[in-house]
């Protein structure tokens, strides 16, 4: 959109448009926060949401957690946050360790269990914490809170986000009331926090800071009563639809500067009441001064905007409601000629009438009122001065996932565009704007190759046929299309139903990590194991039922068993991570390029030699015994573990094994 009159012929900027509300405490933070999700600067100076606001509420909880580490959701808060970084990955990790307890409780420890990427974020925040706790005795709270904003960084960061400005000023100005509330009889950490608490309860929230200034590029969102005096290019007077506050009219006694007091009789007898004549005058009158005050107020909104003026309002059947206002305006209008003179009916011209001041009266919104203008002047030329435009909500919504789905490729348009004016080129300019347009990526194979895998996923594209990286690219496009499915079934749904061998191997793995190398076991012992894994809830009834105790019993009973009951040093499901190169999976690869495996090794050991042994599990079913079969479905994979190990630990691997429990 282009502003051509007025304010000259330029471009339109976000300073040039402005949304007025007749009332804008409650609907402004919501345009606000609409608005700002489109991506443009706006601003209201009448928002109430300063303590909701991301950057308070996060240096909020940040501090609560500081008085008190035993608080969940402030707890939760700060980690998930750019503070610390914790991803839902890592907060899920720590709440499956412990599901009872405090998060904090769980946190310490997830310590001894995580991998250490996660081990050393909590030893981060375990000792961050405890720092910041022992400062808070003996510095000022604003000299406190100041020092998180530097410890931290977070006071830079909201800087970079949208509205940066604004988040900077509202963090200087918890600073500012932090600094005013150490001068009080109350101090202290824990004073602020209630005291923050009880404004949230009481007076709901604090204004936001006000760095707005005239020349500020930034949509602006205010009540009508603040624009009196001031224009803009662009005018946006929304909710329009919303009735009229006529609440007071409505209580037990009215008030009238000039009429007096109006109560209701009540007849207590009778156990009725009504109203008296002075409460029916005063209703009356009072209604009139309301919508009196109201058309001032809609005359100040449509007299803000220099060239474009856009009224939005909501109504549940538009049709309908314009049927019902123009024969509401036939019929006063039928009225109003019985009353003209008869001078004037003499004219052979028909006297120009405005509406009906008692039929403006029967309604009680904008909308309303601009409808009967409407209606009033659609044969007298109001389609020159005005578009109304009617949208429908499921039409939006529908043109919402319309826009949500659709791709666009731009360089083919913009080809398709230009490709006519290409002729009256000459030749060179041609070929230098088609070479433009029909450039590639040289590395595109590379583009869509993932940077992160599994050792899962790696030995289940060796196993299927070979296909070029398009059709890789398209079986993930269709995979991902499929309904999700739950990696695991929840307790109540396995105890119908048996297990799968996939689900039977995996209970088997768990059965041999759980087992103590130190005990000789019996049958007998294997059992009473199974039963307390079942009492624990570490598996179900139906997975006890599965386990194969003939299985474990004969593991227990091997020279493996026998060496790890010796042995210096015992590894079980160390979680790993490794690059390797990318053309050594994807021929389509750059040499130079890296590709991050992650997965996990069963089990490590150094033995009484001080040789580092490794062993991965196997419950795979082996026919006629032939483990060199064995051997060749798996030799990526243990290759992988053992150079993982190895770069892990700096020592050799002297011997990487399958240990196939079923034979």
């Amino acid at each position: 959109m282009y502003l051509t009159k007025k304010c000259g012929y330029r471009k339109i900027r976000p300073k040039d448009i402005c949304v007025l509300l007749r009332a804008s405490t409650v609907l402004a933070p919501i345009y606000e926060k609409e608005i700002s999700e489109l991506d443009y600067p706006v601003f209201s100076d009448s928002s109430s949401t300063y303590l909701e606001s991301m950057e308070v509420e996060t240096i909020m909880s940040l501090l609560k957690v500081i008085d008190n580490p035993l608080q969940d959701i402030p707890l939760v808060t700060v980690l998930r946050s750019n503070i610390f970084g914790f991803t839902d990955n890592d907060l899920m990790q720590i709440r499956l360790v412990d599901r009872k307890c405090l998060f904090y409780e769980a946190m310490l420890k997830a310590r001894l269990s995580v991998d250490n990427k996660l081990r050393h974020k909590i030893d981060d925040v375990v000792e961050k914490l405890k720092k910041w706790k022992a400062e808070e005795k003996f510095l000022l709270l604003d000299e406190l809170i100041w020092k998180l904003y530097l410890d931290t960084g977070f006071y830079n960061y909201v800087s970079l986000l949208l509205n940066g400005n604004l988040r900077q000023a509202n963090l200087k100005m918890l600073f500012e009331k932090a600094k005013q509330y150490e001068k009080a009889s109350f101090k202290g950490l824990f004073n602020f926090i209630n005291f923050i608490n009880k404004v949230k309860t009481s007076s709901g929230d604090l204004s936001a800071a006000k760095i707005i200034g005239e020349n500020d590029d930034v949509i602006r969102i205010m009540s009508i009563h603040k624009s009196k005096g001031l224009e803009f290019p662009v005018v946006i007077l929304a909710s329009t639809g919303k009735k009229f506050n006529m609440q007071d009219l409505n209580t037990p006694i009215l008030i009238h500067q000039d009429i007096g007091f109006g109560m209701k009789f009540i007849d207590s007898e009778k156990k009725i009441e009504y109203n008296t004549l002075s409460r029916e005058a005063i209703q009356i009158s009072s209604r009139v001064e309301t919508i009196s005050e109201e058309m001032r107020v809609l005359y100040v909104a449509l007299t803000r905007a220099k060239e474009k003026l856009i009224i939005t309002g909501m109504s549940k059947d538009l049709n309908k409601s314009l049927e019902e206002k123009q024969k509401m305006l036939d019929i006063y209008k039928k009225s109003d000629f019985a009353q003209v003179s008869l001078d004037n009916l003499e004219n052979t011209k028909e006297p120009e009438l405005k509406i009906n001041r008692n039929l403006v009266g029967k309604y009680i919104s904008y909308l309303d009122w601009l409808e009967l203008v409407y209606e009033y002047k659609k044969e007298r030329g109001i389609n020159n001065l005005l578009e109304l435009h009617t949208y429908k909500k499921e039409d939006l919504v529908k043109e919402m996932k319309e826009a949500e789905n659709e791709t666009v490729d731009m360089a083919k348009v913009i080809q398709e565009k230009t490709k006519e004016n290409l002729v009256f080129w000459d030749g060179g300019k041609k070929q230098e704007i088609t070479e433009k347009l029909q450039w590639k990526y040289k590395y595109i194979a590379s583009s869509k190759i993932p940077t992160k895998t599994s050792v899962t996923k790696l030995k289940e594209l060796e196993d299927s046929e070979e296909h070029d990286i398009d059709e890789l690219i398209e079986m993930a496009k269709n995979k991902k299309e499929q309904p999700v499915k739950l990696t695991s079934k929840p307790k109540f749904m396995e105890q119908t139903q048996s297990l799968t061998a996939a689900q039977k191997g995996t209970l088997m793995h768990l059965c041999v990590q759980k087992l103590d190398e130190r005990k000789d076991y019996s049958l007998e012992d294997l059992h009473d194991f199974v039963q307390d894994l079942k009492e624990r809830n570490i598996i179900s009834e139906i997975e006890a039922k599965s386990v194969n105790i003939n299985i474990l019993y004969n593991y227990t009973k091997s020279k493996l068993w026998q060496e790890l009951k010796s042995a210096k040093e015992i590894h079980k499901e160390e979680p790993f991570y490794i690059n390797v190169p990318a053309n050594a999976i994807y021929d389509e690869a750059e040499p130079h390029e890296k590709i991050l495996v992650q997965g996990i090794i069963d089990l490590y050991y150094i033995n009484q030699e001080g040789k580092l042994i490794l062993v991965d599990y196997k419950t795979d079913y082996v026919p006629n015994g032939d483990v060199s079969k064995l051997e060749e479905k798996y030799k990526v994979q243990l290759d992988l573990y053992k150079q993982a190990l190895e770069n892990a630990t700096g020592k050799k691997v002297d011997k990487a094994m399958i240990w196939a429990l079923n034979l």
